[in-house]
């Protein structure tokens, strides 16, 4: 895939002879939002219970770094790209520092909460630069850098959530202390390994466009995360159509505007479509599968909160596997269109396999779905990050590849949103034909299905019911038929977004009669 040389010697000028150690120290700062995601989501349980927080301050206790991360991580995108992306990724490992410190000392929700926003303007920062630097350091290698950047993500992920795991296990606030230690590592790191980068011409900020892009991000985002319980209610709609008029006069500036943050034709590439189109497919595939296979696994099959890690383990190890292969397989001569497409074909067939479990299922019938999903997730990831760090000007890399996680949020949200609206629909709708069938009046049913949404204890009457038994039963099989229909619907979507990437990836080139780019 082409570069710009020039720019690129440039900006590698005095670091040539030392590329890995570059790649070591961009790897370290990008794994900081991969261990934050798990030891986070681990830690706000107790978090919540010791600072006595609400449900609604729970919910947005859980969410405040992923929208901070959303509003500010075009921003610092671009940014880096005017004021220097090293100086910048600097900055991001002090608030990550910072933010986590402050969670962990945190006496009550309101500094926890600033802890966790700070902790997200850096997490926004280590992960859009970290990866935009990598044209910097391996400008004519960025498919092999691309490969092990991703690799070592996976593969440092794995010890830093068992180790804050455990640390979580003897206080929730020490867990809050791992990511700042990451952040001071990948702080040294990438002062001493990696070089100076930042664009060439001067260009104008653009506040504009830059807030517009915040606000529909946050709102698209915090909008669907509320959609598990209706798409009807207020607290979806206003952020989500507050959101989408905000990206509609985002991209009508961005194309009107004579310097904008992100130039939206960009996108016209049939490269840095397809590989946007990837972004979207891989994203909402981990979510479905994380969330809806561990309730799964949970609510059927009785497993604990071990067995579940256990048990999606052999993913994350394919997912280190399918980065390395990518990787390997571009360096022997095959182009990254090939893999993305790949991979996203392999997605769509472990959601299939997803679909055809049961209460039954053995787990190997799982792990094989896991294993082909999760090393295919990475060839595609790995693969259209190649477009999103090699299309773009040199000037424009670091807001080009904060738009990749970006994106990535607002299709990861939408996966968990649309898959638990589907899923709690489906099995609401069966568990209350069970209990029409009951016999039980409505307050007894009240009771019943608060039990079954995990909201109430069950009476001691509700068990010498008669039809209890059976009703447990109905519910189990509706919940199961309810994630097959799930699933299935999924393993649509997902081969429907693959016909899409195939059009910008193999039929716009060879209808323009242009060769497939490597």
């Amino acid at each position: 895939m082409a570069t710009d040389g020039t720019s690129a010697t440039r900006s590698t000028e005095g670091v040539a002879h030392r590329p890995g150690l570059a790649i070591f120290a961009l790897t370290v700062a990008g794994v900081a939002q991969a261990a934050d995601v798990s030891l986070h989501n681990t830690a706000i349980a107790s978090a919540a219970v010791d600072l006595g927080m609400t449900g609604s301050q729970r919910a947005f206790a859980a969410s405040v770094a992923t929208l901070a991360m959303a509003a500010s991580i075009l921003s610092i995108g671009s940014l880096g790209d005017r004021v220097g992306r090293r100086l910048t990724l600097l900055w991001a490992c002090g608030a990550l520092l910072l933010g986590g410190i402050l969670t962990a000392v945190a006496p009550g929700f309101g500094l926890y909460v600033v802890g966790r926003a700070i902790t997200g303007v850096g997490l926004a920062g280590t992960l859009c630069l970290s990866m935009a630097l990598i044209r910097t350091v391996a400008p004519d290698r960025v498919a092999k850098a691309m490969s092990l950047y991703f690799t070592g993500q996976v593969g440092f992920a794995l010890p830093l959530t068992i180790a804050g795991g455990a640390l979580i296990g003897a206080s929730w606030r020490l867990g809050y202390l791992v990511v700042p230690v990451v952040g001071v590592l990948a702080f040294f790191l990438n002062k001493h390994f990696v070089p100076r980068s930042k664009a060439q011409e001067f260009r104008p900020a653009d506040p504009v466009g830059l807030s517009l892009i915040a606000v529909a991000l946050v709102g698209i985002i915090w909008g669907v995360s509320n959609a598990s319980g209706g798409w009807t209610e207020a607290r979806v709609l206003i952020p989500v159509v507050l959101g989408v008029v905000a990206l509609v006069a985002f991209l009508w500036w961005e194309t009107h505007h004579d310097s904008p943050a992100l130039p939206v034709h960009l996108f016209k590439d049939p490269n840095l479509a397809g590989a946007l189109t990837a972004d979207v497919s891989f994203n909402m595939w981990q979510a479905v599968m994380t969330l809806q296979l561990s309730l799964l696994w949970q609510y059927i099959y009785a497993y604990g909160p071990l067995e579940v890690t256990l048990g999606q383990l052999p993913a994350t190890i394919a997912m280190a596997l399918g980065a390395f292969a990518a990787g390997r397989y571009v360096a022997r001569g095959g182009t990254p269109q090939t893999a993305i497409l790949t991979g996203l074909a392999g997605v769509t067939v472990a959601m299939a396999l997803f679909a055809f479990a049961g209460a039954d299922t053995p787990y190997w019938i799982f792990g094989i779905g896991l294993v082909v999903g999760g090393f295919s997730r990475m060839l595609t990831e790995t693969s259209a990050g190649e477009f999103f760090v090699g299309v773009p000007p040199p000037d424009l890399v670091g807001a080009t590849v904060a738009s990749k996680p970006a994106i990535g949020q607002a299709s990861f949200a939408l996966g968990l949103a649309l898959s638990s609206t589907l899923l709690y629909g489906g099995f609401g709708n069966g568990l209350q034909e069970a209990l029409d069938d009951s016999g039980l009046t409505p307050s007894q049913q009240l009771v019943v299905t608060g039990y079954f949404a995990g909201d109430d204890e069950l009476p001691e009457w509700a068990t010498q019911t008669p039809q209890f038994g059976e009703i447990v039963s109905t519910a189990e099989d509706a919940y199961v038929d309810s994630y097959r229909t799930t699933m299935t619907l999924f393993t649509v979507v997902f081969a429907l977004l693959w016909f899409v990437a195939a059009y910008f990836l193999w039929w716009v080139p060879r209808r323009r009669g242009s060769p497939v780019q490597q």
